[in-house]
């Protein structure tokens, strides 16, 4: 399911310094200080973009500052982050001064114009788009899978981005991975159910509104989606390859796990 990609583990840059260990047995370190890294979350307004904040608040990710950004139409919006309010500000390619981590969910398009200018600027981009994914030299990283593929990754080592995979493959590989390391895999499976939240917030929103009309007994009104979402199932609403029956969404999984696995 789409809203589960952004509760993929973040990948993890090290700053150096120690950490104590909670409870429950998860890393934690403090939250905002003075050596932590500059943050610019890039999408913010969106659906993904509020599931970073939420997530950087559950694993009191260390920072100094945090810079929002999103389009001119949301820009001057206020959002609140750990108890101090922020001005949402317009991305541009000059955005990035100074911003050691950029996390990106907005879209390729977006991903794809303003993602080298933060490299550029020496920011690490994690991009949650297609854009980068299977771009040579960009890893594709599930942390948990291959952390090593972004070893030489490091915050004041110069920008770079790092691909977070699709969120089908991140499941997927998760629990495959380890039988793939004791036996090659050779094929799988698998049968996908993508959840409203992977078109983002309109979305979201467009699936409460089919479902209160269609529970009314009135018409649904597809906008976001080509077809009726509400109680209904239909093919990825992507390109589909008439030649090997495979449409755009399954073809990322396929093309992923072999850029995962180095196969």
């Amino acid at each position: 399911m789409q809203a589960l990609r952004s509760r993929a583990r973040a990948p993890c840059l090290s700053q150096g310094r120690p950490a104590r260990v909670s409870r429950k047995g998860l890393v934690v370190q403090a939250k905002k200080t003075a050596d932590g890294p500059s943050i610019a979350v890039v999408g913010v307004t969106g659906a993904v973009g509020q599931e970073f904040l939420q997530v950087l608040k559950e694993r009191n990710f260390p920072y100094k500052s945090i810079k929002l950004l999103a389009s001119a139409r949301s820009a001057g919006k206020q959002q609140e982050f750990e108890g101090e309010t922020y001005t949402v500000e317009e991305l541009t390619e000059n955005s990035f001064g100074n911003v050691d981590i950029a996390l990106f969910s907005a879209g390729g398009s977006i991903s794809k114009k303003y993602g080298p200018a933060a490299q550029k600027a020496g920011a690490i981009v994690v991009d949650n788009s297609s854009a980068f994914r299977m771009a040579e030299g960009v890893p594709l990283v599930i942390p948990e899978v291959n952390p090593d593929a972004m070893s030489h990754v490091k915050i004041g080592g110069g920008g770079a981005i790092i691909a977070n995979p699709n969120c089908s493959t991140i499941i997927a590989l998760m629990a495959v991975t380890p039988l793939h390391r004791l036996a090659k895999v050779k094929r799988m499976i698998v049968s996908t159910y993508q959840a409203a939240s992977g078109a983002g917030a309109a979305a979201m929103e467009e699936l409460k509104e089919q479902t209160r009309d269609v529970l009314d007994g009135k018409e649904a009104q597809p906008v976001i989606f080509p077809y009726q979402y509400a109680f209904n199932l239909f093919s990825h609403n992507s390109s589909m390859d008439a030649e090997i029956g495979y449409n755009e969404e399954e073809l990322k999984m396929v093309k992923e796990t072999k850029k995962i696995w180095g196969t």
